[in-house]
C-alpha cells in the first residue's frame, strides 16, 4: 500500500534539488554543465522513490531526510567546480529554504483549515481516496506559499552569490553552528510530528521553526558577507600599501628626470652660445626635452607626481589630459592615499578612452576645487558600450574575474574614511566620478 511518507519522499527532493538550484546557479561549472546536472536531478528523484525505510520516530524521519539532502550533496560535486565547504554553505542555505517554506505552508494550511493535519496535504487519505475540496485548494494554497518562499529567497538573498565566483567562508565555527541549528530544527519538526495532536502547539512550532529558518539565512548570508567584505578590505590594504611604495620610487623617478632635464637645457644653451648648432635645433631640442621636465604644481607633491606620471603616458598614447586642481585643499590626506585615489580614477578613464575610436574624445579631465564647505574631486571622461553595475551600484569592471572594480571601491574607502562621499554618473557617453570631502574648521 502507498503510504503518505512514500508520496511525499520525491516530493520533498523536487522541492530541495530546486531550492539548491537557485542557490548554486551562479556558481563556477564543471565542463557539460547542463548533462550532469539533467542526470543528478534524474538519479537524485530515482533514489528519492527507491529509498527503503518508513520513519518509526522522530529520528528515523530526520535520518532520512539528511540522507536524501547528503545525495544531493554528493551528486552535486560533479555538476559544479567549487570546493566540498562553499558548496556546503549553498545546498545547507538551500535546504533552510525549503524547511522554511514547508513549516510557513503547514502553519497556513493548520490556520485556514484547508487541512488540519500535521502531515499537511499528503496523507492517506488524501491520496488513496477521493479528494475532498478543502485538500485541492491546499496543495494550490501550499504550491503559492512554496513559489513566494523561494521567489522571495531568491530575490533577497541568492542574488549576493557572484556569478562564477565560488563563495569563500572563514568563519568556520560560526558555519558549523548554524548547520546544528538547522539539524536541530529539523528534529523538533519531527518531534511535533510523532509527539502531538495539538493544533496550538503544532502552529506555534511551525513558526518557531520558520522564524528559525529565516533567521539562520541571515547568519549564513551574513559569514558570506563579511569573509567577502574582509577579502575586499585587505585587497583595499594591499593597494594602498602598493601605492605608498610607487609613490616613493616615482618620487624619486621624477626628481632624478627633472635634474637632468634641468642640466640638459643647461648644456644645449651653452651649446648654443658656442654656435655649434642653429637656435631652430635648439628650440626643438628644449622642446622635446620639455616633454619629460615636470610642468605640473598643483600645491600638493603627490598629486604633482601621479599627474607627471600620467602627463607622460597620455602624451604617448595621445590622450589629451586637461588638470584644474588646488592640490593644497588636500592637505588632509596622507600621500600614499593621495596617490593611490588619482592613480585609480586616472587609470580608469584613461583605459575607457584609449578604447573610443574618435581621436578627439580621447581627453581626461581632472578637477579638483573647493565648492561650499566641500572639497569636490571630479574626473570625467568619454566612454563606448554599456556601463554595467554590480549590487553596490558600482561599475563592473572589464579586467580579469573576480575583481570586481576594487580601484573603485578603494577611492570609495578613502573618501569614506574621511567622512566623504563617492558617486559615479554614466550619462550621453560622459563618465563622471564625483568625490565630496567635508572641509573641517580644523
Amino acid at each position: 500500500m502507498i503510504s503518505w511518507f512514500s508520496f511525499y519522499k520525491p516530493l520533498f527532493m523536487a522541492q530541495l534539488l530546486l531550492a539548491e538550484f537557485l542557490c548554486t546557479c551562479r556558481l563556477p561549472r564543471r565542463s557539460g554543465f547542463w548533462l550532469r546536472y539533467a542526470v543528478t536531478v534524474a538519479v537524485c528523484l530515482l533514489f528519492s522513490v527507491l529509498i527503503p525505510g518508513e520513519p518509526d520516530g522522530p529520528v528515523g524521519l530526520s535520518l532520512i531526510f539528511l540522507l536524501l539532502f547528503a545525495f544531493t550533496f554528493a551528486l552535486n560535486c560533479f555538476c559544479f567546480d567549487v570546493s566540498v565547504l562553499s558548496l556546503l554553505f549553498c545546498l545547507s542555505v538551500a535546504y533552510v529554504v525549503q524547511h522554511f517554506a514547508y513549516c510557513l505552508s503547514n502553519c497556513m494550511l493548520l490556520l485556514t483549515g484547508l487541512n488540519t493535519n500535521i502531515y499537511g496535504v499528503y496523507t492517506e487519505e488524501v491520496i488513496l481516496h477521493t479528494l475532498p475540496v478543502n485538500a485541492v485548494f491546499g496543495y494550490i494554497f501550499s504550491f503559492v506559499i512554496y513559489y513566494f518562499s523561494y521567489y522571495l529567497f531568491y530575490l533577497f538573498f541568492a542574488r549576493r552569490i557572484r556569478k562564477r565566483e565560488e563563495p569563500r567562508i572563514r568563519n568556520i565555527p560560526l558555519f558549523f553552528l548554524s548547520i546544528i541549528a538547522i539539524l536541530f530544527s529539523i528534529f523538533i519538526n519531527a518531534v511535533v510530528v510523532y509527539g502531538t495532536d495539538n493544533g496550538d502547539l503544532i502552529i506555534a512550532v511551525n513558526f518557531y521553526n520558520a522564524a528559525c529558518c529565516l533567521f539562520i539565512v541571515y547568519v549564513l548570508f551574513g559569514i558570506l558577507n563579511k569573509t567577502r567584505m574582509e577579502k575586499e578590505l585587505s585587497f583595499v590594504y594591499g593597494m594602498l600599501s602598493k601605492a605608498e611604495e610607487q609613490y616613493e620610487a616615482s618620487k624619486k623617478n621624477i626628481e632624478m628626470i627633472n635634474i637632468k632635464c634641468h642640466d640638459l637645457k643647461q648644456q644645449i644653451r651653452t651649446i648654443g652660445r658656442a654656435n655649434y648648432i642653429n637656435d631652430t635645433a635648439i628650440a626643438e631640442m628644449s622642446e622635446a626635452i620639455s616633454i619629460y621636465d615636470s610642468a605640473i604644481k598643483t600645491g600638493n607633491v603627490p598629486l604633482d607626481i601621479i599627474l607627471t606620471e600620467k602627463s607622460l603616458y597620455c602624451y604617448k598614447n595621445s590622450v589629451v589630459l586637461s588638470c584644474m586642481a588646488d592640490g593644497q585643499l588636500l592637505g588632509f590626506m596622507n600621500e600614499a592615499e593621495i596617490y593611490g585615489m588619482f592613480g585609480n580614477a586616472l587609470d580608469n578613464a584613461i583605459s575607457a578612452v584609449l578604447a573610443l575610436d574618435d581621436p578627439e574624445k580621447r581627453c581626461v579631465g581632472l578637477s579638483v576645487a573647493r565648492v561650499k564647505g566641500f572639497v569636490a574631486v571630479n574626473v570625467h571622461n568619454y566612454y563606448a558600450g554599456e556601463i554595467k553595475r554590480s549590487e553596490d551600484g558600482l561599475p563592473l569592471t572589464t579586467k580579469k574575474e573576480g575583481e570586481h572594480g576594487l580601484g573603485l571601491k578603494s577611492i570609495r574607502y578613502i573618501a569614506e574614511k574621511y567622512g566623504g562621499k563617492m558617486s559615479v554618473q554614466a550619462e550621453e557617453g560622459i563618465f563622471n566620478l564625483n568625490i565630496l570631502f567635508p572641509i573641517s574648521e580644523n
